[in-house]
């Protein structure tokens, strides 16, 4: 059970680096800003495809798929920190984006048998470290950094400890498949059947839109916050940046609050509640201490409804949880759009526009959450999980 728990924790904190390592990168290669903003759009666009690894792990080996994951994605980023010129960075990115989805995939999926009807405490546990994964990254980055050693020396301990967690991955006994991988009487492949009964299925488009409509609460969020902080409301621009670290911290705290058994239920109404007040404390900000606790909601809403919201992904269709989630994960590509949206918004009408726009987007997000309670999976007792870590 631990090793499925810490795939958050070691995605996030080295899916941080090509980011947080992008002026010194740009410095050292002598590429220009499109250039560079290309390069990290490629990182998470591939998630587009690797949504296949998805319904692979529903029927084929997930111990071979997450360690396999695991260990490609330790090539890409030994590669990335040997980069010298552009095309070795895009074949390394490439390799760290779809090595990173079959690694989370198959966790996600194995993560299903292993925790059984204990999975909402699961992920929220997991939520809960994926999240000290955003910190440790910028962490590790700024080490290697202040001591002189390079982000390329950041890249390479990052490719160690993923190497060392797909040896970990390999050595579990991870569950395997309900269901061989076989055909269907009429000679058809099967899994081509089952794919599109899950296309078909209402439920997971609308769970898709949910899970787009967190996704939007994202960090491009924070940045057009900030933007309006300064702009707007007059604050120093070293002052609206601790929201950031605010709505972090909100998020740490409402994992950890959820990683509790004995803890009360986590309801969609308080998750939109939640948001909509933060963001709404944002927009109105009379003060840094109310757009401070407004950023603590947003980050506290975003990942109390993740935990709420993706035991339903994975539990909608017993024995196709990667299917469905690579398919609720296309749809939840939408979020790409809005900042994109909301730039436009605030170059043609103000900041102040697009701050709107957000809360639109979290007001949407309530009336969909009224009319989608889902199944609820009861927090179970402490001891029954510890007895199923592997």
């Amino acid at each position: 059970m631990v090793s499925l728990l810490v795939a958050g924790f070691v995605d996030e904190t080295v899916a941080f680096l090509p980011f947080g390592a992008l002026e010194p990168l740009r410095h050292d290669l002598g590429l220009n800003y499109a250039s560079a903003a290309a390069l990290l759009a490629l990182y998470p666009g591939v998630g587009l495809v690797g949504g296949v690894f998805g319904v692979l792990a529903d029927r084929h080996s997930r111990r071979l798929i997450a360690a396999g994951g695991a260990l490609g994605y330790a090539a890409g980023l030994f590669l990335f920190a040997a980069g010298t010129n552009v095309p070795m960075l895009v074949v390394a990115v490439t390799v760290m984006g779809f090595a990173g989805d079959a690694m989370i995939r198959a966790t996600d999926v194995a993560l299903v048998d292993v925790a059984g009807d204990r999975l909402e405490l699961a992920v929220a546990r997991a939520t809960l470290l994926g999240t000290i994964g955003d910190l440790a990254g910028p962490a590790l980055l700024a080490v290697c950094l202040t001591t002189g050693l390079g982000w390329r020396a950041a890249f390479v301990v990052a490719g160690l400890g993923m190497a060392a967690y797909g040896l970990l991955l390999a050595s579990q006994p991870l569950p395997a498949p309900a269901r061989p991988p076989d055909v269907s009487g009429d000679g058809g492949p099967r899994p081509r059947h089952e794919i599109g009964a899950v296309l078909r299925d209402r439920r997971v488009f609308r769970l898709g839109l949910l899970a787009a409509l967190v996704d939007v609460f994202d960090e491009p969020f924070l940045a057009f916050a900030i933007a309006y902080l300064v702009t707007t409301r007059g604050q120093p621009a070293g002052v609206a940046a601790l929201t950031a670290g605010v709505g972090l911290a909100g998020g740490v705290a409402a994992a950890a609050w959820a990683s509790r058994v004995e803890r009360a239920e986590i309801t969609p109404s308080a998750v939109a509640a939640l948001l909509v007040g933060g963001v709404g404390a944002i927009v109105l900000a009379p003060h840094p201490v109310v757009a401070a606790l407004g950023a603590a909601g947003v980050g506290a809403a975003v990942n109390l409804a993740w935990i709420s919201l993706e035991p339903r992904i994975l539990t909608l269709r017993p024995g196709q949880a990667g299917t469905t989630s690579a398919v609720v994960s296309a749809v939840a590509q939408l979020a790409v759009l809005v900042p994109l949206v909301a730039g436009v918004l605030a170059d043609g009408a103000g900041i102040s526009t697009a701050l709107l726009l957000y809360l639109a987007l979290a007001l949407v997000f309530a009336m969909l959450n009224r009319r989608d309670r889902g199944t609820r999976i009861p927090v179970a007792d402490d001891q029954v999980l510890r007895s199923s870590r592997r």
